[in-house]
């Protein structure tokens, strides 16, 4: 029998998205954090989230409505929504 995962808190950013499992990287497969100039990729969410939890301001990838990735900044932190 599985036992249910335990809730993860996650950052999210003023538009109200979230840092999630499904922010890979199409191509690559890889999670991107930091700000711009400093960005370190990661090859899964875990260790990703473990990496942005240390940063002083949060920021990851993430596509906008264009389909373009662009840098965001956490302004709280909550737990990962159930459909991710």
């Amino acid at each position: 029998m599985n036992s249910p995962k335990s809730p993860i808190l996650v950052p999210f950013a003023s538009d109200g998205s979230c840092f999630n499992p499904s922010l890979s990287c199409p191509k690559s497969g890889t999670f991107t954090v930091g700000e711009k100039g400093k960005e370190i990729t990661f090859d899964n969410f875990d260790t990703a989230l473990e990496h942005i939890m240390m940063m002083y301001t949060p920021r990851w990838r993430r596509p906008n409505k264009s389909g373009d990735w662009e840098i965001v900044s956490a302004v709280r932190w909550e737990l990962l929504p159930k459909n991710y």
